[in-house]
């Protein structure tokens, strides 16, 4: 068997396991398909849920958009999904295996050396499926980062290597795809030529022709970002971080509001990589190792940032804007995030160099069968009961055959991929929060009127009347909701099953919305 033969044979074993494990774990639509699709399609068709509040924001990703956002015009969502979930895992598969046979280039036992990068890939599944620090993950469903992440591992593969051309078209790629995973790579990379610090003055002029490209590569993605950042004035700028990073956001950028068990499960990881990597150091140091090691540290070191900036009290929103701001805006970037993906990789890649294999295909098949039965075991704490989502999925279709194109929806707070499967607009939805600081904040705005209307009007008898039915249309100009069966509208009742039905809202006599 040729040597080009075994790698694709590897590839094609890895990229299998990780789509398999993407389509039983995380069913299709997963929680961010929804809203990196519903986005795409927008792009290439703006006309499509014109009126979405979340849709007509501005696209953050839109390098993504462009890349995938054609296939929309021509399959449905659900294709769309599992096309995208099929060509990214492919790259993280080819890129998986590029930078973890380059880290086990040396230690591999020589019967397996391609086992070994399997192996690692069914270890990091079982490890991912365990848990994580700041609710990051790799394998799950398709969206702009699953892109960047393979990027990422081409980028660091090639500066194994010292192909410095490569390794910075790769990491301006991943910046386009992704300016916060990008950038955080790029700021980890930097950091660890640091510490292998053999930069040959003979070769800056590849230097500088390798950052030039990189920044070339990067401006697609990164250019919209920065001008999103500058559209917002600094009041509007320090409401929309203080919205995002401790209310919409917290689970993800305020380390308060992390899991003592998640300190406890990454301060065991970390312990164990840290011991393995120091033992297997012994016995083989190189500049590869240091290389590595500096990356990985300074993933760490961008975590210790974000514990500095996140614990304390928090900001009081009644003087948020006299109150330094710099702690909301490092947390705003998601600097647990690198690392978080990081630590399970690294690990899942040093054992196989560490110990004998045909103990550890056990320990990976474990893993592995783990990583397919977790969420199954565990569901999201947020995931709708299966009759519900039933319930829900059929309303949804209804509303697809039945009301206008063009119709904006009031929707219940757990409402799941409305605009996937009703095809409509929402006028708010929890999930789908604009990333622009305007839209944040107007985003919250809605949310805000929507809670005192409904808090207002359903207090005492359990009923919205008619005239409060009105009130929300002068706010709003919604004219078509759906909301629980159990509830009494005041309105006229289009549809209902077992725990949804949809209604037509009142007409009001003058309107007072935005």
């Amino acid at each position: 068997m040729t040597e080009r033969r075994s790698k694709l044979l590897v590839v094609a074993a890895v990229w299998l396991s990780f789509l398999v494990v993407s389509l039983i774990s995380t069913p299709i639509p997963a929680v961010n398909e929804s809203h990196y699709l519903a986005m795409a399609k927008h792009s290439w068709n703006p006309s499509w849920c014109a009126d979405d509040l979340f849709l007509s924001s501005f696209p953050a990703h839109q390098v993504f958009y462009w890349t995938f956002g054609w296939l929309t015009l021509w399959f449905d969502f659900a294709t769309v999904a599992f096309l995208g979930r099929a060509i990214s895992l492919a790259m993280v598969a080819a890129s998986w295996t590029s930078l973890a046979a380059r880290l086990q280039r040396e230690d591999s036992e020589p019967s397996s050396p391609r086992g070994s990068v399997l192996l690692s890939a069914w270890l990091f599944l079982g490890l991912q499926a365990i848990g994580n620090l700041s609710g990051e993950w790799l394998i799950g469903g398709f969206e702009s980062k699953v892109i960047a992440y393979s990027l990422v591992f081409w980028s660091i593969a090639a500066m194994l290597d010292r192909r410095l051309l490569t390794a910075a078209a790769c990491g301006g790629a991943a910046i386009s795809f992704h300016p916060i995973v990008g950038l955080w790579h790029l700021a980890a990379m930097s950091l660890a030529e640091l510490v292998r610090f053999d930069i040959e003055h003979s070769r800056w002029r590849r230097w500088l022709v390798a950052t030039i490209l990189l920044v070339l590569v990067a401006l697609p993605g990164l250019w919209p970002a920065v001008e999103m950042l500058r559209a917002a004035n600094a009041r509007t700028s320090v409401i929309a971080n203080y919205i995002q990073v401790y209310y919409r956001l917290k689970h993800h950028l305020d380390p308060m509001d992390f899991a003592v068990a998640n300190y406890v499960k990454y301060g065991t990881l970390a312990l164990v990589w840290l011991s393995l990597w120091w033992w297997r150091r012994r016995r083989a140091a190189s500049r590869d190792d240091r290389w590595w090691m500096g990356y990985v540290i300074a993933a760490a070191l961008f975590v210790g940032i974000g514990l500095v900036a996140g614990f304390g009290p928090r900001p009081h929103s009644a003087n948020l804007l006299t109150e330094p701001s710099w702690r909301m805006v490092v947390l705003k970037f998601y600097p647990f995030r690198l690392f978080d993906l990081l630590l399970p990789i690294a690990l899942a890649i040093l054992l196989p160099s560490v110990f004998r294999q045909r103990w550890l295909w056990l320990l990976g098949g474990v893993g592995l069968a783990w990583a397919v039965i977790a969420t199954r075991v565990m569901p999201p704490p947020n995931q709708l009961p299966a009759g519900m989502r039933a319930d829900w999925r059929d309303a949804c279709r209804w509303v697809d055959a039945n009301t206008p194109a063009n119709t904006v929806f009031h929707t219940p707070f757990e409402a799941e991929a409305f605009k996937w499967f009703a095809q409509r607009a929402e006028y708010v939805n929890f999930k789908d929060c604009p990333q622009d600081a305007a839209g944040v904040v107007e985003w919250n705005r809605r949310m805000q009127l929507i809670t005192k209307w409904s808090e207002k009007s359903f207090a005492g008898d359990e009923t919205y009347s008619a005239e409060e039915l009105r009130e929300l249309v002068r706010q709003t100009g919604v004219r078509f909701a759906i909301t629980r069966t159990r509830v009494r509208y005041g309105a006229d009742l289009l549809y209902s099953n077992d725990s949804y039905k949809i209604l037509r809202l009142p007409e009001a006599d003058s309107a007072d919305h935005r």
